[in-house]
């Protein structure tokens, strides 16, 4: 799949894969096919609008290894074998290491390769600029820029995601940004036939950015690889302006498992010496991956220093989940 064919096939909701993990810690090759087969299901019956992230931070790729993170891809893309598109993160905090993992990517044949801004020195915007035009010329499939401040320190602004947005193969965006005003700055300074945008933050944000016009044509979700027809139904209601409908089912169906999310937040905030709103958190994935358990797919523990739910917490989810009627 060419850059072009990409941009326009990113839409609908793009399920970031866990990765799932034996008792022992090792990599679940079969549970990560399994759960990539339950997704291209999902997106087959009725022609669903599905893109499939793996090797992104829900992915826990900086927990695993160069070859697992590469097991992870292949698994993947062999899985899915042209059935939905496929991107594939190639985040390092050096640039060099990036263009190794994105020329891997293209190898084995994933159809977009996303990047976020190198998270451990910060650079200035030129050099955040030189470290995606490099990527993106060491390939020729599709780039995606990731814009996550909370996990790299910087942010991508609209001025800079316009100047990105003419590098001819970088042509999407996934937006983590938390200002709505943003949303509508970066809809109004891109180009459409450049980059489509994707906002990063799920089922809630989608909302807010989804007003922005058809620029914004998806969202990245975690609640999508458990329970993707809740995932799809607010990207359905909210894309055709039912936006009543939307509501409820936010209301009803996602907002239980975020309130889960940030109540087993609360219990742990003493985690970071910085300050709660400029840091990210990994409950979701602890969530997210006891949910995933629960439906019959696979989650299995977080990689150490990550810690996972406790069984109290787990009999609170799975009754979260039987109250919202996924199990």
């Amino acid at each position: 799949m060419n850059p072009d064919e990409f941009r326009k096939k990113c839409r609908g909701i793009v399920p970031v894969q866990f990765c799932p993990y034996t008792c022992s810690g090792e990599l679940d090759a079969e549970g990560l096919r399994e759960n990539t087969e339950f997704l291209i299901e999902f997106a087959e019956k009725g022609g669903r609008d599905v893109v499939i992230m793996t090797n992104g931070s829900t992915t826990e790729f900086y927990a695993n290894s160069i070859e697992e993170q590469k097991e992870v891809i292949k698994i993947v893309v062999e899985t899915v074998d042209g059935k939905v598109p496929v991107i594939a993160g190639a985040s390092h905090s050096g640039t060099r290491e990036s263009i190794k993992m994105a020329k891997y990517i293209e190898e084995v044949g994933a159809d977009c390769v996303i990047v976020v801004p190198p998270y451990y020195h910060t650079p200035t915007k030129e050099g955040l600029f030189r470290h995606y035009e490099s990527i993106a010329n060491s390939v020729k499939i599709a780039v995606m820029v990731y814009n996550n401040p909370a996990v790299s320190g910087l942010m991508i602004d609209p001025e800079l995601t316009q100047r990105l947005s003419k590098i001819e193969n970088i042509v999407a965006l996934k937006d983590n940004s938390p200002n709505a005003g943003d949303y509508a700055w970066k809809a109004a300074l891109i180009d459409p036939d450049d980059m489509v945008l994707l906002n990063g933050l799920g089922e809630l944000h989608y909302f807010g950015s989804a007003a922005c016009g058809s620029h914004y044509r998806g969202f990245v979700t975690y609640i999508g690889n458990f329970a993707p027809l809740i995932s799809y139904e607010i990207y359905e209601t909210v894309s055709s302006g039912k936006i009543d409908r939307a509501q409820e089912v936010l209301r009803k169906k996602v907002l239980p498992i975020y309130r889960l999310v940030g109540k087993f937040m609360k219990k742990r905030e003493d985690i970071s010496i910085i300050p709660s709103v400029l840091r990210t958190n990994y409950m979701y994935m602890s969530v997210g991956k006891a949910c995933m358990d629960l439906v019959g797919l696979h989650g299995g523990p977080l990689r150490q220093p990550l810690e996972d739910l406790t069984e109290e917490e787990k009999e609170e989810v799975k009754r979260t989940l039987e109250e919202i009627g996924v199990l």
